[in-house]
């Protein structure tokens, strides 16, 4: 056996140990992804229940402005997790769909300012959280169901 055969023979294995440090080493960062990821879904959650207690109904007549900023940054919360895939959408939508409705609703129906801001609540539904509605309307229309007689 000549040098250079030894030479090819160091350098090959030399290659395949880096090859396998890579792959150990990619398998790791996988995994630590995935428990970054797992983490921030929990917080998620945690967060999500923290943001709707003590969410009251919104009076629509005599409206109670803590009350109705503490329920519009309850449903922008639960539109984003939705929007960004933190939470199932089936969970979301079984655990908050009739409150995120009702909440909603009372917005949309708001156009007086609201005692001590500058907006209406119909001014607090932003984009994100009206295509939540929209989304979350649908998925409550498709679980109606339909026989043919």
């Amino acid at each position: 056996m000549s040098a250079s055969d030894i030479f090819a023979s160091i350098s090959a294995g030399a290659a395949v140990l880096s090859m396998s440090l890579s792959v150990i080493a990619l398998f790791l960062a996988g995994r630590a992804t995935a428990t970054t990821k797992n983490i921030a879904r929990r917080q998620g959650v945690i967060e999500l229940y923290k943001s709707w207690e003590g969410v009251n109904d919104i009076d629509i007549k005599n409206p109670i402005t803590p009350d109705i900023v503490k329920a519009a940054n309850a449903i922008s919360l639960t539109a984003s997790v939705w929007n960004h895939d933190v939470i199932e959408k089936q969970i979301l939508f079984e655990s908050y769909w009739p409150a995120y409705k009702d909440i909603y609703d009372s917005l949309n129906s708001m156009t007086d300012i609201i005692p001590g801001k500058k907006v209406t609540g119909r001014n607090l539904l932003s984009t994100e959280i009206t295509k939540v509605y929209d989304q979350m309307k649908q998925r409550a229309i498709g679980t109606v169901s339909q026989t043919k007689l």
